[in-house]
């Protein structure tokens, strides 16, 4: 387990079906840190929801790798967080929100890549709170509702 991280910077939060076959969603946080050389992503932790993926690399590793990425079975998972994270900004879903702001991620775990992928050197994955309440509800309201609707 990696030892907590925090910063300040741009934060992309976008809502994600993490797992097709039961619907289930969650909320996932994604940034830098070290002048861009560590992709952040974490979950932001909505109540009442029980779908919500623990590790980080354990969700990647569920969805499977076809060959896109090389290395051993963490790399590959890492290479996943990063290339989910990096996408969510450059291809946006319904509900992105962009925010400078403040944040600190726990219950983390830290992979250092053979190489680099998207820009990133290290991927660091784990639980999210951003320092802005306001901006933490308008996050967590991406997936509430769907929550009680199914």
């Amino acid at each position: 387990m990696a030892k907590p991280l925090s910063g300040a910077g741009r934060v992309t939060i976008f809502p994600f079906l993490h797992d097709w076959e039961t619907g289930s969603r969650c909320v996932l946080a994604y940034t830098t840190a070290d002048n861009g050389l560590t992709a952040v992503l974490g979950v932001i932790p909505v109540e009442g929801n029980v779908y919500e993926p623990g590790d980080l690399f354990a969700l990647a590793a569920r969805h499977g790798f076809i060959g896109e990425w090389k290395g051993s079975h963490e790399q590959r998972c890492a290479c996943w967080l990063a290339c989910t994270g990096s996408g969510s900004r450059t291809v946006r879903k319904p509900g992105t929100i962009d925010a400078e702001v403040g944040w600190s991620v726990d219950m983390a775990r830290v992979v250092d890549l053979d190489s680099p992928y998207y820009g990133h050197a290290r991927v660091y994955a784990g639980r999210i709170t951003l320092k802005n309440n306001a901006l933490m509800e308008q996050a967590r309201a991406l997936v509430a509702g769907s929550l009680t609707a199914a």
